[in-house]
This record gives structure tokens, sequence and C-alpha cells, in this order.
């Protein structure tokens, strides 16, 4: 099975234009060829028991060159949230590490890394002078140096404000879109980055911003698609699903379509992610396996060994093959 994962993540990487000089794709791509189970066309899970554990976890992002990746490791019963990651070393993924700045007494979520690898982008409700008043989650960032991530500092002003800011990605204009409730309702926005500063969020169209609650937003880099979730939507499988768009310029964007029965599941499916040569979607999900309630009450000792595995109901990653040409059929 782990063999299995590895060309999987291979052959997502094959390709990619947007590879950057001095990457190590080539030895994923140079792994042996195993057989893929019809071409990856449903979700399967995202190295289990390795990446995808009995720890819920959401949100992910990778390193440019593909060989680090990043996501939010979080327990509700400790109350405690941050951003782990871990190293591919040509076989397997490292052991999970939190990034240095990751504490007890501040959760810190929504990871990603922008797309020159310089950046790493999060949410969290830390204070610092300045800050809108209230209790409220802001985006900040944190710059690589020598190999190291630095001490964090907020975004600040024009993004921040009295209400939530949520899912920060950077495309590679350098513009922020990000999430936000500063109106009420949770809505996707965006900030043009000029003149070495952001600019004033503007609002997704209403088409996109509805009057359900819009999160989590993939924005490919070159602005050409996002994926976003909408949460409790009539036409949903789940408590929140997965959408696309294509966008038609102008700030103009194709009514969304949910992405189908075969992404979505009946639980939490959210947090997107695609690899760079747009051919793989990896999300977030708490979808269960089939018969696994019974399974773990079959007798004690099945029950331990569920509750310790993946398969435990966390939340966790998936991986699917991303076929945007029959998304883009639909939307025009």
């Amino acid at each position: 099975m782990k063999k299995t994962f590895l060309c999987i993540m291979a052959i997502a990487t094959l390709g990619c234009a947007d590879q950057p000089q001095g990457s190590n794709y080539e030895s994923w791509t140079a792994m042996p060829g195993y057989q893929l189970d019809s071409n990856l066309r449903s979700p399967i899970k995202f190295f289990p028991e390795i990446v995808s554990t009995s720890i819920d976890k959401f949100n992910t992002t990778f390193s440019p060159d593909g060989n680090t990746i990043y996501y939010s490791a979080t327990s509700q019963k400790l109350g405690i949230t941050g951003i782990a990651y871990q190293k591919f070393d040509g076989n397997t993924f490292s052991q999970p590490e939190f990034v240095p700045f990751s504490s007890s007494d501040t959760p810190i979520a929504d990871v990603q890394i922008s797309p020159d690898g310089n950046q790493l982008l999060f949410a969290t409700f830390k204070h610092y002078e300045g800050k809108p008043e209230g209790f409220n989650f802001n985006l900040w960032s944190s710059s690589l140096k020598d190999g190291k991530w630095q001490d964090p500092e907020p975004i600040g002003e024009p993004i921040a404000s009295s209400g939530n800011e949520f899912y920060p990605i950077m495309t590679k204009n350098g513009s922020l879109y990000f999430n936000s409730d500063r109106t009420g309702n949770s809505d996707i926005y965006f900030s043009r980055f000029e003149n070495g500063s952001f600019q004033e969020p503007v609002p997704l169209p209403e088409n996109i911003n509805s009057e359900s609650r819009e999160a989590d937003a993939f924005i490919s880099q070159d602005e050409s698609f996002i994926i976003f979730v909408r949460v409790d939507e009539p036409d949903g499988f789940g408590n929140s699903d997965l959408y696309i768009s294509f966008n038609k310029g102008s700030n103009e964007w194709t009514d969304p379509i949910n992405m189908g029965e075969n992404i979505n599941s009946d639980q939490i499916d959210g947090s997107p992610y695609v690899t760079p040569d747009h051919n793989y979607l990896i999300f977030t999900t708490g979808r269960r396996t089939t018969d696994i309630q019974k399974r773990a009450m079959t007798n004690y000792s099945e029950f331990k060994s569920i509750q310790s595995s993946s398969e435990n109901g966390s939340l966790n990653f998936y991986i699917v093959q991303l076929d945007l040409a029959h998304y883009k059929n639909l939307a025009y």
C-alpha cells in the first residue's frame, strides 16, 4: 500500500510546468511504476498511517519542490492546534514536526506556502499592536531565511478587520485570497499586491459569495480557477462541499459547480489543494469507510485498533485525479 501512494505522488508531480530549478521532482518520478487502481478517479486516502493518521488534521500545502507537506494538526480534547510538516526522503514522509512558532497558548492554522516558497501564511488570534478590537483571527506571515522559518508578523491592514480572516492563499502575482466574515457572513475576498503593499480587499461576485457560508478557497497560481467550500448548501451531499468555478476576467466567475458525490461525501469535505500541474486534488474529509462502525463493534480488540488508526473518523487527507476539462465543459 505504501508503494502505491508513493507512485501516486510521483505521477501527480510528473510534467509540472511550475517545477523550480534544482527541485527533487525527478526522484519522485524515477520511482518504479506501480499499478494504480482506475487511474485514481475515486478519492483514496493520502499516505495512510504516515500522513493521514488517527489525529485530526486539515488543510494541506506543499513546498514548491513538492517534498514538504504542511498542514494544521488539532486536538479538540486538548484545545490545541498547530502547524505541522513532514518531509519526503525519496521513499516516504518523515515523522511530523511542528513549525518552531507553534505553541499551546495560541492556535495557529490554515497554513499556506507562497508560490516562491519564501512565505508561510496562516491565521491566528494572537494579539499585536494595531490589531482590530475584539476576539478575531487575522492573517500572519513567516519568512524563510537560511532554511528556517522566522518569527511571524501580522499582515495587518487593510486585510485585517474586526471580523475573522482565514485560509490565506497567494497567487504568482502576489495577490492574496482569503475568507472573512467582516460583513457578518463568511465570504471570499482577494487583495492585489501593488507598490509594496496589499490593497483594499475586494469580495468575489454574488454568484460565488452567496447567502451560504463560503470558505477554504484554493486559487490556482494563475487565477484561472477556484475551488472552495460551501456549508449546508441545499444541493450539497454533506456538512460542507467542494465547489469549482472558472475565472472569466474582471472579477467575473462562472456559476459554481458542486464537484459531485464522487468527491463530496455525507460528512465534512473541505480545504482543497491542487498540484501545480492541475492533475490532482488533495482535500480534507471526515468520510468513513463503509461498515467501519460495525467492524469496530466486532470485538474490543478491533475497536481499539480502529480507534488508534486513520479509520477512526478523524479528519484526514484524500487524493483524487482532477478532471478540469470535465468541470469546465459543465461551467460554460
